[in-house]
């Protein structure tokens, strides 16, 4: 939300630009909907319609209504967000966050932007846009300010103004000193036309704080839950006047020591309140009927004609717990337009019970310290906004599953024993909550419930899961580089409690990550974690636990993983648990390890350094295959590599392949070598390289059992053949050759190989970075063959014999 300036700039220049005077109206609140207004309903702005843009933003113009400008401490003044006191002006050019990463700002001859500057974000080719900017690291003190200009052009005071937008991070600089969002209002009886001059209001409520400055340098989703934030409040007893305007601006302060991260707004929704009545807080007055209503705060004035008017807020005043406010067995219905229910006004614990029988049918908001308690187990409510202090709480002491309805949280709580599902995606702000040890678990179905950062569980200790992974759905939560441990009580089923427990330390090594476990491991999975083939069963739990992170590299997380003894394979030894993790298509391999008591009938077991992620398993051997490895080597021999391995013992073993790599990342297969199947006895194995690499190489075995499981054995690491001059090996050979070099001598032309007679039978290019040059000449007849190389030192002629 800023314009970067560097400290270069002339004030003059500064001095002589000049804001825009737009055209164009601010959005009027009307006493009916027209086309461009709402009427007395939610005034909405979700930035998308910069999509595909690449423009001068004129404010109050460009999006009418919405301002994009900024100030500096050092000359005054106020500008648009595309002028600059040198050089070209600035598009709003689309962002994903990745401009974060230049350092200095700048502009293209055609205006585009790059570096610290406005932007609309959003990933890259979608129409979800946000509205906001890149803070530069070395400017001028100043402030950026997206403003949104308002008027009551009704005939009514719009007695409450709600508030609602989200901030979203696109780029993390890690500064934190001034990665604040600010918003404030300004009203006045004549146009507001600048987001700067005049006396402006602070809303602190509405103040929220970037959210993944912990995190790694870089680019951020910030549509994703982990980088966005929610903020919601009633100005409430403003009194907009009929013919009165108000602006709220949202601002981002920037200098040379605070600012770097890419912070926007999106999804302003605005809602002003003129028809208000309030409920009688007496437990015997019904919420359904009209009498129980009025204009005043304490229940009493002016009732509702219906419930059927336009326009109309209904807030909830009801102290004790399950107090039955709705008539049993009927629905409770506001159909008008632009009208709901807000339960609570904010200011004093307030309730709303939903019985058994019980039903609404409207939008229910949940002001802070309200609490939304629902009993009804089929219930179809919908909830509209939920402050971070309010709790939804549902109760079900019966043994049919509840069904929790899809939406953003402040509080979840579960109350008495029975089962929940998800109806649909769950984000938890502040807390989920659960009151007995025996509480039923939560099966996620296919949706993800995700606790967002700071959001814990609170509840007695459990020896069952809490969330069922029964589909493709994942409990999602942060860990922070803080070293502490960060609990997932996740199971396949609610009989099998296989916890996951991630932690790491470091700055910058914030993520959000997911977990899901599903029934039994496997020799192979496809890229949607399901198992292929055969469930393995042989000395190894029989879980399989799916772990991803939001955004993949910078982890180093401990992994911590629990298990029901009952879950292990019959031959499972505890005592040498190791977790497990299938990559590049395979299990890897990790030294052994003992498993620890987690409570009665249960064990865990820790692995640390992990960087890479899903799906992770726990096993007793140092790979889930029956095959015990206790020796593998390879070492130079003449002109080969010699490899050796020895087993303890194999059990349906298949084959071993040799494969060689120069970086230990990309392998290449040798050779394969059959196994002995099953044997209890030592059993010697050995495979040559004959066309080693001249350099170091890594070498390791590819274990595969007649079942198709795979395993890997530790990598080796063969130092490189040292030469002190061009030599080329294996010599003699039978049609294979190398011609190697000494570190740091290049070739400077090409390499030519003549036979005795002086004929010209193979001529290769020079690669200057090559330490080897290979070359074939297993065509050619059995005799002597010169090779000619110049390098820096010279020409050279060296003698080779194939056989």
């Amino acid at each position: 939300m800023m314009q970067t300036f560097t400290s270069s700039l002339g004030m003059a220049a500064l001095l002589c630009l000049s804001a825009a005077t737009a055209s164009h109206a601010q959005y009027t609140f009307a006493d009916a909907p027209t086309t461009a207004s709402a009427g007395l309903g939610a005034y909405r702005q979700n930035f998308d319609g910069l999509a595909g843009t690449n423009t001068y933003f004129q404010s109050n113009n460009t999006l009418p209504g919405v301002y994009a400008r900024y100030t500096l401490n050092v000359v005054g003044g106020e500008y648009e967000s595309y002028q600059r006191g040198w050089g070209t002006s600035a598009r709003l050019s689309p962002d994903n966050g990745s401009e974060g990463t230049a350092s200095q700002s700048s502009v293209d001859n055609n205006g585009t932007a790059h570096g610290p500057a406005w932007y609309h974000f959003g990933s890259a080719g979608s129409p979800d846009r946000a509205l906001g900017g890149i803070a530069g690291t070395a400017t001028w003190d100043g402030q950026g300010y997206v403003g949104i200009r308002l008027k009551n052009g009704s005939t009514k005071v719009i007695t409450n103004l709600e508030v609602e937008y989200a901030m979203e991070q696109w780029y993390n600089s890690s500064r934190t000193q001034a990665a604040t969002v600010t918003v404030e209002y300004r009203r006045s009886t004549a146009a507001i036309t600048s987001v700067f001059d005049g006396r402006w209001t602070a809303i602190s409520a509405l103040n929220v704080a970037a959210p993944s400055t912990s995190a790694a340098i870089a680019p951020r989703d910030g549509n994703a839950a982990t980088n966005r934030r929610v903020m919601h409040t009633t100005l409430s007893g403003l009194n907009l006047r009929v013919g009165e305007e108000i602006m709220l601006r949202f601002g981002y302060a920037f200098n040379s020591a605070s600012n770097g991260n890419g912070l926007s707004i999106d999804d302003v929704v605005i809602t002003p309140q003129t028809n208000i009545f309030y409920s009688a807080d007496d437990d015997s007055k019904k919420l359904d009927s009209k009498s129980s209503w009025g204009t005043n705060t304490d229940g009493t004035g002016t009732a509702p004609a219906n419930f059927a008017a336009d326009n109309c807020t209904y807030y909830v005043q009801c102290k004790n717990k399950k107090a039955k406010r709705l008539t049993s067995g009927t629905t409770w219905v506001i159909t008008g337009l632009n009208s709901k229910i807000i339960v609570g006004d904010g200011s004093k614990k307030s309730t709303l019970y939903v019985g058994p029988n019980d039903d609404i049918q409207g939008t229910i908001d949940v002001s802070d310290q309200a609490t939304l308690e629902i009993e009804h187990l089929a219930n179809t409510l919908t909830l509209g906004s939920l402050h971070d202090g309010s709790t939804v709480e549902y109760i079900n002491a019966g043994t049919m599953a509840q069904r929790i309805s899809a939406g953003s949280y402040g509080n979840l709580a579960l109350a008495d024993d029975g089962p929940r599902t998800l109806a649909g995606p769950v984000l938890v702000r502040s807390g989920l909550a659960y009151e007995k040890p025996a509480t039923a678990s939560v099966l996620l179905n296919n949706y993800d419930l995700q606790l967002q950062k700071d959001a814990d569980f609170s509840g007695p200790a459990r020896t069952a899961p809490l969330l069922v992974t029964n589909g493709t759905g994942s409990l999602v939560r942060t860990v922070s580089g803080d070293g502490v441990g960060v609990l997932f009580p996740v199971g396949a089923s609610a009989t099998s409690y296989t916890p996951a427990t991630l932690s790491q330390s470091g700055s910058g090594l914030e993520d959000a990550y997911s977990v899901r476990v599903i029934d039994n491991m496997y020799a192979s999975y496809t890229a949607a974690g399901i198992g292929v083939g055969t469930p393995i069963t042989n000395q190894n739990v029989k879980k399989t636990w799916l772990v991803e992170e939001e955004v993949p590299g910078n982890s180093n997380v401990t992994m911590t993983l629990q298990w029901p003894a009952a879950e292990a394979a019959s031959n499972f030894l505890s005592t040498k648990a190791h977790i497990s993790h299938y990559t590049n298509g395979t299990w890897d391999t990790t030294p052994l390890a003992s498993a620890s008591g987690a409570g009665a009938g249960a064990n865990k077991v820790s692995r640390a350094g992990i960087r890479s992620f899903s799906p992770f398993g726990v096993s007793s051997r140092a790979n889930p295959l029956p095959v015990e490895l206790t020796a593998f080597t390879a070492r130079r021999v003449s002109a080969a590599v010699a490899c050796a391995w020895t087993t303890a013992s194999e059990r349906n073993s298949h084959d071993f392949a040799v494969e060689r790599s120069r970086d230990g990342e990309i392998f290449e297969t040798l050779g394969t070598v059959a196994a002995a199947g099953t044997s209890s006895s030592a059993t010697v194995y050995g495979f040559r390289d004959q066309q080693p690499l001249p350099g170091r190489a890594y070498y390791r075995l590819r274990q595969t059992d007649v079942d198709g499981a795979v395993a890997y054995s530790p990598l080796v690491l063969v130092a490189g053949a040292e030469v002190a001059a061009p030599t080329v090996v294996p010599n003699p050979g039978t049609g294979a050759f190398a011609l190697l070099l000494p570190e740091g001598l290049a070739l400077t032309g090409p390499v030519v190989v003549r036979n005795v007679l002086g004929a010209e039978v193979l001529r290769l290019p020079a690669a200057a970075t090559a330490d080897a040059v290979r070359f074939e000449l297993g065509g050619q007849p059995a005799g002597v063959y010169l090779v000619q190389l110049e390098t820096a030192a010279g020409r050279r002629c060296l003698r080779i014999i194939k056989q």
